[in-house]
């Protein structure tokens, strides 16, 4: 079924919908969950939950003109694992991800006020731009380290790469960034 159908199902608050998006994703979102609050299956099958939960309660404002469902689907799925580390006390989960924890400590709070949120959705607008501007091989690194929390570890068995070479060019990689960030960031004043 296309994602078209199936958002229209969302939309008509058709049971066959949810159906239809577990079938679809789930082995893609419990993959982006999981890499996020690691291996517990209890946990990842809550954030699952939680994402349908969400996709089906904002089915309305879904616009597959300015992405497909498959993308908004992944962004709900790691928002909700995000926050569920968040709602998680230190004792109850150990971060596997190195650079996890200071992310987390560095995530943007949605309840930023108006200012805030339109300094930070250019600083992302931004960011976004130098991501689109690295070549292939470079932006999958930084995706699956960044956006998909994956540990350096998967990123090497996944990419065919060492441990300490998928470190390095991340290391090679931020400085890189954080100078061309700071750079057209100067331009824009």
């Amino acid at each position: 079924m296309t994602d078209e159908r199936i958002l229209k199902l969302l939309i008509n608050k058709d049971e066959k919908a949810l159906y239809k998006l577990s079938g679809k994703y789930d082995k893609l979102l419990s993959y982006i969950i999981s890499n996020i609050v690691g291996n517990r299956p209890e946990d990842v099958e809550e954030c699952l939950n939680d994402t349908y939960f969400k996709v089906w309660k904002n089915a309305h404002k879904i616009d597959l003109k300015k992405a497909s469902l498959k993308t908004y689907l992944k962004y709900v799925a790691r928002n909700t694992a995000i926050n569920r580390i968040r709602d998680l006390s230190k004792d109850e989960i150990m971060l596997e991800h190195g650079d996890a924890e200071e992310m987390l400590k560095n995530y943007v709070s949605i309840s930023k006020g108006p200012e805030d949120r339109a300094m930070i959705e250019e600083d992302v607008n931004l960011l976004k731009n130098i991501l689109d501007d690295l070549k292939p091989r470079e932006k999958e690194l930084v995706i699956r380290k960044y956006f998909y929390i994956q540990s350096s570890k998967v990123i090497a068995q996944e990419m065919n790469m060492e441990v300490t070479t998928v470190d390095s060019y991340l290391s090679r990689l931020r400085k890189k960034m954080k100078k061309e960030f700071q750079r057209r960031e100067e331009s824009y004043e």
